[in-house]
Order: C-alpha cells, then sequence, then structure tokens
C-alpha cells in the first residue's frame, strides 16, 4: 500500500472524490459466475424489451470485470460483440428502440481506450451529451440512431440525459488528467463549463481542483475547494478531502489536522451504511492517507478499522486488503493483528483483479476458469440475435 499522499516532487495523489455510480469491487471470481448464471438464464427463449435490457446489463458489467482481470483488449472485445448484437438484433426485428442499449458499451469502449492510454481516440465516446442536446444522428459503432430515436429513448429513460451530461463531463476530464498533462485539464475544465449544464459544475469544479493539486498550485486548489457549493454530505466530503491535501502540501499542518480530524470524527461514528459504499470507502482510504501523511497514526488506524468493517459487510475486495495493510502497518502489536494478517494473506493469494496480483508479482486474472467462462458466455449470447418479441418494456439500459 501507498502510505504516502503526496509524490517525490511535492505533489499530491489527488483523484475524483465526489459520488457518481461507483460499483463495489466483490471478489471477481463470484462477480463473474454471478453474471454468467444470470446471462444464461437470459438467452434460452428469445428476447423481449426486459430480457435485451437485462442481458446489456450483465454484459456491461462482464466488460468490466475482464478490465479488472487485467485484461483491457478482452474487455473491449466484448464492447465490440455487444454492439454488434444490438445491431443485429434491431435490423431483423425492425425495433430501433433496441439501439438505446447501444450508449453504455460504447462509453465503455471510450473508457478502455483512455485506460490504455489513447486519450483522443477516446474523446468521441464521451461526448453523446451534445448528440442528444442538437438532436443528430450518432453511430455506435455498428449501430445507428437517426436523429428522431432520442426523443423516444429519453421518454423511456428520463435520467438518460443527465447521465450523458456526467459522462460527456467527468470523462472527458479523467482522460485529460490520465495524460499526465494537468494544463490539459484545466482547458477542458473551462470549455466543459460553457458547453454543459450546472448540475455537472460540481466535477468540473472537482477537476480542476485536482489538476492544481497534480501540477503543485496547492494555493489555488485549496481556495477552489473552498469555494464549492456540495449539495451532498458524500461532495462535502470530497472537498474537505481536497482542502486537507492542498493544507498539507502548502505545509499548514494546523489547518490540515483540523479538519482531518473533524472529519475522522464523522466518518468513523456513522451507526448506519452509506448510501454509496463504494465511494464512502474511496473517500476513507483517501482520509486515513492523508492523516498518516500528517502524523495523525491513531487517527489513520480508525480510519482504516472502519473500513474492514464497512468491507465485510459492503465488499470492496481491493479496498479492503488496503485498509488490513493500514491497519497492520500501524498497529502490528495489536490483539486482532493476526487475524487481519491471515485475512489480507488470503486475499493476496486469491484476489483476480489485476491491481492486487501485481502486489504478488502474477499475471493478470484472465486465465482463471471463472473469467475464461463469462467471456465464452457474453460471446456466445452475442450470436443470438433472434427471435425477438416488442413486449412494453422500455428498451434503453445503461
Amino acid at each position: 500500500m501507498n502510505g504516502s499522499a503526496l509524490q517525490s516532487d511535492g505533489s499530491v495523489v489527488a483523484d475524483f472524490m465526489t459520488g457518481c455510480d461507483r460499483q463495489l469491487r466483490p471478489p471477481l471470481d463470484v462477480w463473474a459466475m454471478d453474471l454468467r448464471r444470470k446471462l444464461q438464464s437470459l438467452g434460452g427463449e428469445g428476447w423481449d424489451p426486459d430480457r435485451v435490457r437485462s442481458a446489456s446489463t450483465c454484459m456491461n458489467l462482464a466488460a468490466l470485470v475482464v478490465a479488472h482481470a487485467g485484461h483491457l483488449g478482452a474487455a473491449e472485445r466484448l464492447c465490440h460483440a455487444q454492439l454488434v448484437w444490438l445491431a443485429q438484433l434491431a435490423a431483423e426485428s425492425g425495433e430501433a428502440s433496441v439501439l438505446g442499449n447501444a450508449v453504455q458499451p460504447w462509453v465503455n469502449l471510450g473508457r478502455l481506450r483512455a485506460l490504455g492510454g489513447s486519450i483522443e481516440e477516446s474523446l468521441p465516446h464521451f461526448r453523446l451529451a451534445e448528440c442528444l442536446r442538437d438532436q443528430q444522428p450518432v453511430h455506435l459503432g455498428p449501430c445507428h440512431i437517426p436523429a428522431e430515436m432520442w426523443q423516444p429513448l429519453v421518454e423511456a429513460e428520463p435520467d438518460l440525459p443527465d447521465v450523458l451530461w456526467n459522462v460527456f463531463v467527468l470523462d472527458q476530464l479523467k482522460a485529460c488528467l490520465r495524460s499526465g498533462d494537468p494544463a490539459c485539464a484545466l482547458t477542458a475544465a473551462a470549455a466543459l463549463r460553457d458547453a454543459a449544464p450546472t448540475q455537472t459544475h460540481r466535477f468540473i469544479t472537482e477537476g480542476e481542483v485536482i489538476a492544481l493539486l497534480r501540477s503543485g498550485r496547492a494555493e489555488g486548489a485549496f481556495l477552489k475547494a473552498a469555494q464549492a457549493e456540495p449539495t451532498t454530505t458524500s461532495d462535502e466530503v470530497a472537498f474537505l478531502l481536497h482542502r486537507i491535501a492542498a493544507s498539507t502540501v502548502l505545509g499548514r499542518r494546523d489547518e490540515a489536522r483540523r479538519l482531518a480530524v473533524g472529519l475522522t470524527a464523522f466518518v468513523t461514528q456513522l451507526d448506519v451504511l452509506p448510501a454509496e459504499p463504494a465511494t464512502f470507502l474511496r473517500q476513507a482510504k483517501q482520509l486515513a492517507l492523508l492523516l498518516q501523511q500528517i502524523a495523525e497514526p491513531r487517527y489513520a488506524w480508525a480510519v482504516h478499522l472502519h473500513g474492514m468493517r464497512t468491507c465485510r459487510v459492503q465488499m470492496d475486495e481491493p479496498l479492503h486488503l488496503e485498509f488490513l495493510d493500514g491497519a497492520l502497518q500501524l498497529a502490528p502489536d495489536h490483539p486482532s493483528a493476526g487475524r487481519w494478517k491471515s485475512e489480507r494473506d488470503r486475499l493476496l493469494a486469491s484476489s483476480l483483479y489485476a491491481e492486487v496480483r501485481r502486489r504478488r508479482g502474477a499475471s493478470d486474472g484472465l486465465t482463471h476458469p471463472s473469467v475464461r467462462d463469462l467471456i465464452v458466455t457474453v460471446e456466445t449470447a452475442a450470436l443470438s440475435a433472434g427471435p425477438y418479441s416488442p413486449g412494453n418494456g422500455s428498451m434503453c439500459t445503461r
């Protein structure tokens, strides 16, 4: 585990902390087998709107599982297969509304390309919101959504515009930041603020804060984070974390300590499970790292301990491992340290997540039967285009 929130050049390890539909990451083999069973149960009796929607959701998550296992190429292949399946299903059934399901795999392809370093190639995948706004036809690989289809898709899925604008802002900013050029991200943020609706501006502000932190401009980052106007508790925590990080970089340890200790009291005394557990756990990990950086090991240990307890109820395997590592590092003589070590060693030995396997020098998890079988199941389902019964269900899924 990286025990420091600061890098060698004095800049901070900063990333998005606001909540936006993050997935918890359960054990990858269990996740893969569950998706495989669901997909197999859907493909035997032909297709209708609800079954296509459910199968598309499984295929989207399958590509995510394969990417987590460390094989971006195989994940891309699944996205392409899904798009071909949807295009063929639409052509054979005459139901163009089927193509609403093509939005998510198209976005996922862009994310995979950004992860693979093809930043410019990824960006068109994130700009569907403009096509919707301007009622323009769009080609999503083999899938063609005509201009007149946008309105029925929105009627079927009223939150589709918000989803596409969130992708428009967040994924373009993440791609720019991934390029390693914070100045590029700041330029992009200014353009996005002019183009996107106001409900996305919290993401734009956070992108600017992250870019300033990564470029060593901590004073500007602190001021921008302090001026943010979060509308949810989760977003308030996110911008507090950025203020703590900026204060730490600036050497204002008393200020950083005051903010971090106050936030620790809030985070560790929550009596209910968080509404956005994946975001909460990500925020808790960042808080623990910052507390260690400002030499508050007791508070950092409390956050690691709370993260461990939360993960036992709402499992995120890679983060659970990091919380176990942190607790062992800070309290190696604790009476429960032996149990924590056994739990950590078991996770290290069994996890299929690429980020975990790299820690023990293992190859990616693509060769595991659960992942291989999931790939085969998706590819088999994608070869089945009919028969199709229109039904009355909505055809747009994300």
